[in-house]
């Protein structure tokens, strides 16, 4: 609607009468519905009922402040609020705290002329004060006094374009603004407060552009294009002009615009397009004031949005429109659908009959309203239809007149004032009703963003549904109907009864994703309902595409019936779980739809339907694949007999895939495979299943491996390669049965595997027979050889070889050769297999180069004697050297373990120089010794004691010389011819207190010297002197290694205790005597061996006693003893 249609409906509405006032609440239309206080609620399929809002949109509340003086002009925003007095005093009250009043001083007397108006910016810190002299003064938001503008003096400001794109909260200066004058001039300026004493607020002050004309500019405004920061829109309003200035400007380093200077305006570029026939829209009329006002949704200052829509105060009327900012140039409009609404017209109160138009004082423009004042009501007209929807009387005292009216676009509030109080205009949930107005004008979207709560939705879905059903837009009335609660059977009747199954099925799938979860016994009928409708869909495609003659609609058909197919498709997969199995599969069997029917198998996992289909059809193929895809194992042993004979490489494959198969499960259908149909070349499946089984799954089931080795040895080829693998693989740990493997080796012929098998089981001779009854000599070999821990079997083996080569093939030359690979066979072991009569000549270098072998061992016999006598003579040396060892006991020398003297008694000493009497030696070891060795202890003792009785009694009868007899016990040695035998020594007893026997001369005498008896008198000779008489050429034993045993006698100069015995070779005349018995001699050694083997706190004994405690049990006493009193 272009400005002319405009004038001329105005024009036509003055001549036929204005708008009626309403009761102040919107009235519900009736046009394409019935009003009615119940409507369907969905739940389920239950109805419920509509509560109606009665509660007032718009509220006129009267504020109560005493205002001490009368008022000339109000400013609101960021609900902060300024009042002017005639005073020249300006009243500060911030909203959140109101009961905080500032009193600011303007620096100007009241004779100077009245304040005109006030302009505050959006953020609340920005006041500009202009009166209707031409001055001009400045506020910022901490200030306690406004300051003059200088630069801006004489000139009447009419309206201010705040820069609502500039960081605002977070800097004190305003930016760059527009300021529209009353003589038609627009000057751009930017003021930022200083404390400074001389420097001025104004950081700048510059005209920009002129309308030429001596009109006010009582409208004007900025805003920023979206989509980009650098263009811009300033809408300039006059009484009855509007003028549009579109265009860029260049950016900065800051935030994207030039900052202004005395050289330069930041929009002083942007009105340079305009320069010359500006255009403009023109309103006629004689009304000297006018107001501009944009409504933005987005009015937050951190999150500012572009206004949406805006409302001119004319004299015909309001013209209003819509704002879209796209890609405009200089000399187009962002006005979209402007209108203009003739003022309501008011009734006389004299004439009720008659009515007039008034024009309001000021306007302000809310989402859905306008608000109009007058001087004596104020009114609220809705956009969507025009009505008024309030209109109230404001409640004023006699002589007072309404000023004006400030809106806080911020905080969206709403400030009517006059010369002595305020009133506040209170809109509560404005958009209530409005769902409604966008019904009766069938904008269903629109109307649908409003509803508030699911009975306004449907009502809306409701009439959309009908609306749309009757227009015969069928699909989408479906959509609609399926969101609404009209009764299921009312709309499915509809559908049916109008033939429209498409819309049906569109119904039916929007109304079953409606349905609540519990609700399956709904959702199966519907959904089985669905399936009907979607294969007689595509049977009636199928049908149509039959009959088609052209190309084209055949191909569209065809490719509706994919889309259709695809669609059904996808419904099974959403809905399988509320439709019965055995209904779907009659119904798609029915209709012939045996690929749907094999997806919805798929779909509900049964598999074997499917397969079965496949195996029927002999698709052999296709079966695998689907059996493949699931995970019953039940079903691979069920169906794969059949598979394995029909199409066995795929199988065996599809077996592979799935580790978790018992292979013995399998083997039927191993069994129905045709070994041979396989072509020559070509892998056993059975076989290679196998195989994958034990090398790959390390399976151990004896029956499988049975199995494997029974299809290696019945293959047709006499290849034994990978039945010998299969065995060498099994190794020790096989899991085959070793008879069941001979015996079905042995009927198929395998002989090299059955020589491999003898050999498994340890039976060497049998496989080497084996190998050598069918003349395989080189696996004969192999099998020699491998008793490798027994020579005397590969001896054996080898012989048999032997023997088969010489007397079976009878040839000699490859016996010789066939003796080369053995290292246990010689020419005499194969000699007994020859002939009789057989010629040497053909080995006759063979028996010579053994008969030098032989003399070479000999030699190296020879050696080894001589070696060994040598070593023998060195071991006799070393011995006589042993003789000559001796140790020399002091006469002072204790006993390791008693204490007492050591020559008192028969003693042992050790190479570590402890000595022990013989019986304590006797008595600290004999705990330690063992049962048996302890009755060989006592044995030894009572043969030593017998043995020196037999002694004496022999040399008293024998001997020349009386001898008397020597005492056994504790008694001290008896004296020969009257001559002490101890003299010098101390008593010597024979007999420990363990009743070992010890001769009174010593154990063994020495090896260093003998002892032997003349004239009574006890004399050291060497081990090489000759005895005259009885004990002629008699010598002592060599005594034990590890001790030494007492000897005494009576030497020469220099005679001392040799190694073995008391008694160094000494001068003593006479012919050299021994007295010692050799049987004797071996008891002690014997005894010695067991008690003195080694020392008893130094030798392996002392370690194994280690754990033993210091004192034993029966010390208690000597552990007391030790105690301090």
């Amino acid at each position: 609607m272009n400005l002319d249609e405009i004038i001329e409906q105005h024009l036509d509405s003055n001549a036929s009468g204005h708008l009626a006032p309403s009761n102040g609440i919107l009235t519900q239309a009736s046009q394409g519905w019935e009003p009615s206080n119940l409507v369907l609620l969905e739940n389920g399929y239950v109805n419920a009922g509509l509560s109606d809002d009665d509660s007032r949109i718009f509220t006129l509340d009267k504020v109560e402040y005493q205002i001490p003086s009368r008022l000339s002009a109000l400013a609101v925003s960021n609900n902060i609020l300024f009042m002017a007095m005639e005073t020249m005093h300006l009243l500060r009250i911030d909203l959140d705290r109101s009961h905080e009043v500032e009193d600011i001083e303007i620096p100007r007397k009241m004779s100077e002329g009245k304040i005109y108006k006030m302009f505050f910016d959006p953020t609340g810190r920005h006041l500009i004060i202009t009166t209707e002299t031409g001055d001009n003064y400045y506020l910022f938001a901490k200030w306690k006094k406004a300051k003059l503008l200088s630069k801006i003096k004489g000139i009447v400001i009419e309206s201010i374009a705040w820069n609502r794109s500039a960081d605002r909260p977070t800097e004190s200066s305003t930016k760059e603004f527009l300021i529209g004058t009353r003589n038609g001039l627009i000057f751009e300026a930017e003021l930022e407060p200083t404390a400074e004493l001389f420097k001025k607020e104004e950081r700048y002050f510059k005209q920009v552009y002129s309308i030429q004309s001596n009109m006010p500019i009582s409208g004007l405004r900025m805003e920023q294009f979206p989509a980009s920061l650098r263009k811009y829109v300033v809408v300039a309003v006059t009484p009855t002009r509007i003028y549009q200035f579109i265009g860029t400007v260049s950016p900065n380093n800051s935030n994207g615009i030039i900052g202004g200077s005395e050289d330069k305006a930041m929009f002083e570029g942007l009105f340079s397009k305009y320069e010359v026939n500006p255009g403009f829209s023109e309103l006629p009329g004689d009304l000297p004031y006018s107001q501009l006002h944009f409504f933005s949704p987005f009015q937050d200052l951190q999150y500012q949005g572009v206004a949406k829509t805006f409302a001119w105060l004319t004299g015909p009327g309001v013209y209003h429109g819509n704002l879209v900012f796209g890609s405009q140039n200089a000399g187009d409009s962002v006005i979209d659908t402007p209108q203009l609404l003739p003022y309501p017209a008011t009734r006389l109160e004299l004439d009720a009959s008659s009515a007039v138009s008034e024009i309001p004082i000021a306007i302000a423009l809310t989402e859905f309203h306008f608000i109009l004042l007058y001087k004596e009501r104020v009114r609220a007209v809705n956009q969507l239809n025009d009505q008024i929807v309030f209109d109230e009387l404001i409640p004023l005292k006699a002589g007072e007149e309404v000023i004006g009216m400030s809106v806080d676009t911020t905080k969206n509030t709403f400030w009517i004032y006059t010369g002595w109080s305020m009133f506040e205009l209170v809109i509560t949930k404005e958009d209530r009703d409005v769902w409604t107005l966008y019904l009766e004008k069938k904008q269903y979207d629109l109307a649908l963003q409003y509803t508030k709560n699911p009975v306004q939705k449907d009502r809306v879905v409701t009439l959309q549904a009908n609306h749309n059903f009757s227009q015969g837009r069928y699909m989408l009335s479906a959509k609609y109907y399926a969101q609404s609660t009209v009764a299921f059977e009312e709309v499915a009747l509809k559908f049916v009864e109008r033939d429209e199954r498409d819309a049906l099925r569109s119904y039916l799938l929007a109304k079953v994703d409606k349905l609540r979860k519990g609700d399956i016994t709904q959702k199966t009928i519907i959904c089985t309902w669905l399936v009907e409708i979607y294969l007689s869909k595509m049977n009636q495609l199928e049908d149509l595409a039959a009959s088609s003659a052209a190309d084209s609609d055949v191909q569209n058909l065809q490719a509706e019936q994919t889309v259709l197919e695809d669609e059904f498709k996808g419904f099974l997969e959403t809905n399988k779980m509320y439709l019965d199995h055995k209904t779907t599969y009659k119904l798609l069997a029915s209709h012939g739809r045996t690929a749907q029917l094999l997806f919805y198998a798929v779909l509900i996992g049964d598999y074997e339907r499917v397969i079965s289909h496949w195996v029927q059809e002999k698709n052999y193929k296709n079966a695998l694949e689907v059996l493949s895809k699931q995970d019953s194992l039940d079903t691979y042993y069920r169906f794969s007999p059949v598979l394995m004979e029909n199409a066995p490489y795929e199988t065996v494959s599809v077996w592979m895939r799935q580790p978790n198969l018992n292979p013995r499960n399998l083997i039927p259908a191993l069994l129905k495979y045709d070994h041979k149909s396989v072509e020559a070349g070509n892998q056993n499946q059975a076989i290679r299943y196998l195989s994958y089984v034990v090398t790959q799954l390390e399976n151990t089931d004896p029956a499988i491996h049975n199995f494997l080795l029974t299809l290696y040895a019945t293959q047709p080829t006499r290849d034994e390669t990978a039945l010998r693998n299969f065995l060498a693989t099994e190794g020790r740990a096989m899991h085959y049965n070793l008879d069941y493997a001979l015996r079905i080796c042995t009927q198929n012929n395998r002989i090299q595997s059955c020589v491999h098998i003898f050999s498994s089981m340890g039976l060497y001779g049998e496989a080497v027979d084996l190998a050598l009854k069918h003349n395989d000599l080189d696996l004969a070999r192999i099998n020699a050889d491998k008793p490798e821990d027994d020579d005397m079997l590969r001896k054996t083996l080898w012989l048999k070889i032997a023997r088969h080569v010489v007397k079976e093939k009878k040839d000699i030359k490859a016996a010789m050769e066939f003796l080369s690979n053995s290292d246990l066979l010689k020419i005499e072991d194969i000699l007994p297999f020859f002939p009789d009569f057989v010629l040497i000549d053909d080995f006759k270098e063979e028996i010579c180069k053994a008969l030098e072998e032989y003399n070479v061992h000999i030699d190296e016999l020879k050696t080894d004697m001589d070696e060994a006598t040598k070593s023998a003579e060195n071991i006799r040396i070393d011995v006589r050297e042993l003789r000559s060892r001796f140790a020399i006991v002091a006469s002072t020398e204790r006993c390791t373990s008693c204490d007492f003297p050591l020559l008192t008694r028969q003693f042992y000493i050790f190479p570590c120089q402890h000595t022990f009497h013989a019986d304590c030696l006797i008595k600290k070891l004999t705990p330690f010794l063992s049962n048996w060795q302890l009755k060989r202890l006592d044995e030894l003792q009572e043969q030593i004691q017998n043995e020196m009785q037999n002694q004496q009694k022999m040399m008293l009868m024998n001997g020349h010389h009386s001898l008397q007899q020597l005492t056994v016990g504790n008694a001290p040695a008896t004296a020969v011819n009257g001559v002490d035998a101890g003299a010098g020594l101390g008593q010597l007893p024979l007999i420990g207190q363990t009743g070992a026997a010890v001769m009174a001369l010593g154990g063994a005498i020495g090896a260093g010297g003998k002892m032997m008896m003349n004239g009574g008198v006890a004399i050291a000779t060497t081990a090489a002197g000759t005895a005259a008489g009885v004990f002629k050429d008699v010598i002592f034993a060599d005594g034990p290694g590890g001790g030494f045993g007492l000897g005494l006698g009576v030497g020469g100069p220099g005679s001392g205790v040799g190694a073995n015995g008391i008694g160094a070779p000494g001068g003593g005349g006479g012919d050299d005597m021994a007295v010692v018995v050799p049987k004797l001699e071996l008891l002690r050694d014997e005894l010695d061996d067991l008690v003195a083997s080694e020392c008893l706190l130094c030798g392996e004994l002392m370690i194994k006693t280690i754990d033993q405690p210091f004192l034993a049990d029966d010390e208690i006493e000597l552990e007391l003893s030790w105690g301090v009193q």
